[in-house]
């Protein structure tokens, strides 16, 4: 999404730069062109101006008006502070603020399914008085939020009244994406080479929806399978949307004399709401609920010994933050990411309960399928050079209960802790730490490279009775390189070594990983 609002007005040149003359200045005074008071939003901006006094060279027309067209340009308001003819008698300047408003709005591209809602909600531009850019930025990154859209607004004067503008928004549309990934992340025994495709489908009910269906597998389709779908549909104008997803997964790891198989059925609905939305600060508040039931078995033949069963029923609450500064050729300055997220599981739908039920006990003795869990996590990145960065990861969960499987924060090259296996660890409460320097190479302007290097570090702790796994530290540390061809594909390679062993049984840390992932991008032209 992108606002361009540098042609709604001329830019104006100081035709007394180089004139001795001075004025007696005693007060300025700024109106509309036709003398009625400026809108409260403007005149609380002008208000906050350092206005000078007495006896000053003829100059400080220009600086006042300058310093009120940034001050305006600050506070985002599409505005220009112009000078008109005037004979200065008794000290008093008057200023004329002209403030934009959008008389029309014409639309290039096709929006396919969505275009009458988009002509509905850029047709609401009309209506602002003075136009803010916040307020477009919001306007127009809703409008892009909706899947496979994207939109551009460039202003400029309709040739009209002083401050009409005309708005030209150009809008592309694809229909659909198949993102594809391969990496060898995971353990031997679950098979370490996955594949992952989704497919995804904008518009089908015109909606601002998205449709879209999953499928993962080892590389022999018998270690670990997963299928998802889901659809995901907007509710208004506002960004909110409501969300319904399912996965099914099967596991059967490559255990030596034991056929042990994990059937896993997730279903889930979410709602969103954008808080706070523009290029450099964005705030989403989220609830739902997640329906979870796991069950394990072994296998002797065709006689099959029920193991455990989880069943859990969990409602949650989330709030992500991010902001950031940008250079001029759209670097990052700095940047901030964070979350905080609340679960709690409750009694219903045939949630678990402890004991053994129908021959099957929980996955942890212990384990509380109605515990509270507290997740918070921040991401922090400053850009040394436009070349250079450091980036700061952080990760915590907090409970007074112990988990169940599903719900432990879980160590390895999935989340937090690279070189050591997904699961080869887990917790109760956990905290995890990471650090990157990151340095790009300038080697082609179509490819994008970069190095790095980081080192994570991992605090568990359990809660269970008898637990081993109580206030363990894990830590690793490597080096990488990632190539990209922007939108389209994204190959790393990572070395990681592990320097702790993943379980206090262990003998020795895990052996020294070289981890690779390539993620691609197939897209329908764009319309």
């Amino acid at each position: 999404m992108n606002v361009d609002s540098r042609s709604a007005f001329e830019v104006s040149t100081c035709p007394f730069d180089e004139s001795p003359l001075r004025l007696d200045l005693q007060r300025v005074v700024y109106s509309r062109p036709d003398g009625s008071p400026l809108p409260a939003e403007i005149a609380d901006v002008i208000a906050r101006l350092k206005q000078p006094s007495g006896d000053q060279s003829i100059r400080v027309i220009c600086d006042l008006r300058d310093a009120a067209n940034a001050a305006l340009r600050r506070e985002g308001w599409v505005a220009s502070v112009q000078v008109p003819p005037q004979e200065i008698t008794d000290g008093t300047l008057a200023l004329h603020v002209v403030t934009a408003k959008m008389v029309e709005v014409r639309v290039r591209g096709n929006a396919g399914p969505y275009e009458d809602m988009l002509r509905e909600r850029l047709n609401r531009l009309k209506t602002f008085d003075p136009l803010n850019e916040g307020v477009i930025e919001r306007l127009l990154l809703l409008a892009g939020d909706v899947p496979g859209l994207d939109v551009q607004l460039a202003l400029r004067p309709a040739g009209g009244a002083p401050g009409e503008v005309i708005g030209d928004v150009t809008i592309s549309y694809r229909r659909f994406n198949l993102l594809a990934n391969l990496q060898n992340y995971n353990s031997r025994v679950l098979g370490r080479e996955t594949g992952y495709v989704r497919a995804e489908y904008y518009g089908l009910t015109g909606l601002s929806d998205i449709t879209y269906v999953g499928a993962s597998s080892t590389a022999d389709f018998k270690e670990q399978r997963i299928l998802q779908a889901g659809h995901i549909a907007g509710l208004g104008a506002d960004g909110s949307t409501l969300g319904a997803r399912i996965s099914f997964a099967w596991s059967r790891p490559d255990l030596p004399g034991l056929d042990y198989r994990a059937d896993t059925l997730i279903v889930g609905f979410d709602y969103t709401k954008p808080l706070i939305r523009s290029l450099n600060t964005n705030v989403f508040a989220a609830a739902g609920f997640d329906y979870i039931d796991q069950l394990t078995n072994l296998y002797s033949g065709d006689l099959k010994l029920p193991l455990t069963r989880d069943k859990m029923r969990i409602a949650y609450l989330s709030l992500n933050a991010d902001t950031r500064r940008v250079r001029p050729d759209g670097s990052p300055i700095w940047a901030f990411r964070g979350a905080l997220e609340a679960r709690k599981g409750f009694d219903i739908l045939g949630a678990t309960k402890p004991g053994v039920e129908d021959g099957r006990i929980q996955s942890r003795i212990d384990g509380e399928a109605d515990a509270l869990v507290l997740r918070a996590s921040l991401e922090a990145m400053a850009g040394l050079s436009r070349t250079f960065r450091l980036v700061a990861r952080g990760q915590t969960q907090w409970t007074d209960d112990p988990l169940l499987n599903y719900e432990e924060f879980s160590l390895g090259n999935l989340t937090m802790g690279r070189g050591y296996d997904p699961g080869a660890n887990g917790g109760d409460r956990a905290i995890g730490l990471s650090g990157e320097a990151q340095f790009d190479l300038p080697f082609s302007s179509r490819f994008t490279s970069q190095v790095f290097g980081f080192y994570d570090f991992v605090y568990l702790d359990n809660l269970d009775r008898g637990a081993t796994e109580t206030e363990r530290t894990l830590s690793s540390f490597g080096a990488g390189l990632r190539l990209g061809l922007p939108g389209q594909a994204l190959l790393e390679i990572t070395y990681a070594h592990p320097k702790d062993r993943a379980l206090t049984i262990d003998r020795e840390p895990p052996s020294d990983r070289i981890l690779v992932s390539l993620s691609l991008r197939f897209s329908d032209a764009v319309r």
